[in-house]
């Protein structure tokens, strides 16, 4: 069985993939190198797939790669999430796709019309829908939780939801119970998913978590600096200082061409 690892280094995280005699397949274009015996096909899907696909954002066409060595993807400063199918088709958010096993069939779902419209999808909204069984790699902006929900119903707003079993039901809903409230809340439409079933749910993504050096540089000084702009690193320092002597001096000689301007203007009446 083939296996995917997800690596980190330098805030960049990317799927290495080891194979020895298997086929994988992954997302068109998200190869970043390989190394070893690999061979690179390409799958052609149906007629009927083609037609689909060409109405939609979601390709179906994704390389095959077949042999033994090992298999790097492209870097990203978001993150993934695997996960393991055992039988129960999965439905895949629009892009989450990224790699799985060469056992896992791939094929095309298609939202209700009205959903997808309320959704700001459009009226035609196809997604990725995996089913069989092996590992499965998707997209991910943050760290993924997966929710068993049983017969529980979690409401979200956009994307926040990548993927979700196919027996887990979908829909949008008005966050309240009448239009003015609704229009008064400043809420948009949200995403409702019913159990059972489960779902990977990314509530925290990469871009709006804080920065840890941003927040020590906000910190209070020993002075009583605490604006981020007065507590720039050592080695800004210097640059800082100059940028502001420079903004000083400039707004001195603005005021003073003003001044003369002002006094001959006055001299003239």
């Amino acid at each position: 069985m083939a296996t995917f690892e997800i690596q980190t280094s330098q805030m960049q995280r990317w799927v290495k993939i080891t194979i020895a005699g298997e086929a994988v397949r992954a997302e068109a274009g998200a190869l970043s190198y390989m190394r070893g015996d690999v061979q690179v096909d390409t799958p052609l899907p149906s007629i009927g797939s083609m037609i689909k696909c060409s109405i939609s954002d979601e390709p179906l066409i994704r390389p095959r790669y077949v042999g033994t060595g090992e298999i790097y993807l492209a870097s990203s400063f978001g993150g993934y999430h695997s996960f393991e199918l055992d039988g129960v088709p999965w439905i895949l958010e629009n892009g989450a796709y990224w790699a799985s096993d060469n056992s896992v069939r791939l094929g095309l779902h298609r939202e209700r019309m009205m959903t997808s419209y309320w959704a700001g999808e459009g009226f035609i909204d196809f997604q990725t829908k995996v089913s069989g069984e092996g590992r499965v790699v998707v997209n991910a902006d943050g760290p993924v939780e997966e929710i068993d929900l049983g017969r529980e119903t979690i409401s979200v707003e956009g994307k926040l939801v990548i993927a979700r079993s196919a027996d887990v039901s979908y829909r949008v809903v008005r966050p309240t119970r009448s239009l003015v409230s609704h229009w008064l809340s400043g809420e948009d439409y949200l995403r409702q998913y019913r159990g059972p079933g489960k779902v990977l749910l990314v509530s925290t993504p990469y871009a709006k978590r804080p920065d840890p050096s941003d927040l020590a540089y906000a910190m209070p000084l020993p002075d009583g600096r605490t604006r981020p702009e007065d507590t720039a690193p050592p080695e800004q320092a210097p640059l800082a200082d100059a940028a502001q002597k420079a903004g000083t001096d400039l707004a001195e000689a603005v005021q003073s061409v003003a001044g003369d301007v002002a006094d001959e203007a006055i001299h003239k009446l």
